[in-house]
This record gives structure tokens, C-alpha cells and sequence, in this order.
């Protein structure tokens, strides 16, 4: 009987140490997402994205399409990065940093008049300083799909509506979501496929002005999907 406690008790030691190894090998530190407060896989590689990356997989119900995702927001905006300064720290005790980046954005066009700028937090990879991310801005135009999020000192901070998907450009037809560039081919399929039915209940509601097209969508640039954004 003894003989039999004994191994027992090395196959239950052996059991937990497997146990132990296979969880300090799977576990990194979860990246906290300041927008959200959920965790996000780094999806984006390199430069400013791959500082501020955000995976779908890390959303419950992503959005399907441009006008879903503009559904969702409560500011859309066109427009180009200008800065980025501190954001919060999200930091926990025992645990990497975790702080966050306010984006700066000058706005061109607005869901919401008298919109000329908007800072924007983004989770930033404990890998980065915001020193690393200044000198490499992104250039050119997006949409950026926001939600609110708290007052800061100098005024609103918005977070994004879709960690993979808030931040939106398009070219030679197709959709390009720079957080996780995986999001892109499902965001553009939903779009195409929801023209039709945009289209339609447009008509049903007698709406004229800024009608939805009923033929295929145009996404050659950022305004396209701005335009688009903004159609009711």
C-alpha cells in the first residue's frame, strides 16, 4: 500500500509540474488595452502600427462592414496623425509597464460639425517609448471610427470603437486596417456585400441626399471611406 501512495503521489507531482511549465510557457504578460481595459494580440509588425497594434480575435462581436463599424461610433472622422503624447498608465504592481499613447488628429471632414481635431488613446506595446513612436508618424489620410472615452485636461479623449478596425484607409478597391492588417478582407467583403442592402433601405426611406450607391462600392482612398462612413 505504501508502494502504491508513493507513486501516486511522483505521477501527481509529474502531472502539476507539466501543468506549471505549460502555463509559464503560455502566458506572457497580457497586453491591457487602455481602450477598453481587455487584452489585444500584437498583430501589426513594426514602425507605429506595431506600437499600437490591436487583433480582431480579441473582439466578441467585430464589425462586418464600413457602414456596421460607422453604426457602432459615436464621432467619425477623416483625417491625418499630427502627434501623440502620454497617455495613462495602466501599469500593475509586479508587472511591466503599461501605459498608453494619445494620438493627435487633425480633422478634415466630421460625422459631427465643428469637429477640427480629435486625441484618440491607443494601447501602446510595453516595448515602446513614446520617444520611438513621435519620430515615425504615419503620413496620408484615414477614417478613424471612436467612441467617448473620458475628459481630459485639454478636452475629450475618444477610444476606438473597434480595436482592429477603427482606423481605416483604402486603395485599388480594397479596405486597409493598419492595426491588424488581417482585419482588411473580411471588412472589405462585408462592405461590398452591404451595398445593396444600404441601397435599399435608403430608397425605402425616400432619402435623397448623400443615398447610398447601389452598385459596387468605391474604395480607392480614405474619403471613399469616409463617404461611405457618413451615408444614411
Amino acid at each position: 500500500m505504501k508502494r502504491t501512495h508513493i507513486t501516486r503521489a511522483a505521477a501527481g507531482a509529474a502531472t502539476l509540474a507539466v501543468l506549471l511549465a505549460t502555463a509559464a510557457c503560455s502566458s506572457g504578460t497580457p497586453q491591457a488595452d487602455g481602450e477598453h481595459g481587455t487584452s489585444t494580440a500584437t498583430k501589426a509588425s513594426g514602425g507605429f502600427w506595431g506600437a499600437h497594434a490591436g487583433a480582431a480575435a480579441s473582439e466578441v462581436d467585430p464589425p462586418t462592414s464600413v457602414p456596421d463599424l460607422a453604426s457602432r461610433s459615436d464621432l467619425v472622422v477623416l483625417g491625418t496623425i499630427t502627434g501623440a503624447g502620454e497617455g495613462k498608465d495602466y501599469t500593475e504592481p509586479g508587472k511591466p509597464p503599461n501605459r498608453t499613447s494619445n494620438v493627435e488628429i487633425k480633422v478634415e471632414k466630421s460625422s459631427k460639425p465643428g469637429v477640427t481635431g480629435a486625441v484618440v488613446e491607443f494601447t501602446r506595446d510595453p516595448g515602446h517609448n513614446l520617444k520611438d513612436i513621435t519620430a515615425d508618424l504615419p503620413k496620408g489620410k484615414y477614417v478613424f471610427y471612436l467612441t467617448s472615452w473620458y475628459e481630459g485636461p485639454d478636452g475629450p479623449v475618444y477610444s476606438c470603437a473597434s480595436t482592429a478596425s477603427c482606423v481605416v484607409a483604402a486603395k485599388d478597391g480594397a479596405l486597409q486596417t493598419p492595426r491588424d492588417p488581417e482585419a482588411a478582407h473580411e471588412l472589405t467583403e462585408g462592405t461590398k456585400a452591404a451595398a445593396p442592402a444600404q441601397a435599399g433601405k435608403t430608397a425605402q426611406a425616400g432619402k435623397t441626399a448623400q443615398s447610398a450607391p447601389s452598385g459596387p462600392q468605391r474604395l480607392t482612398s480614405a474619403d471613399d471611406v469616409f463617404a461611405l462612413s457618413t451615408t444614411r
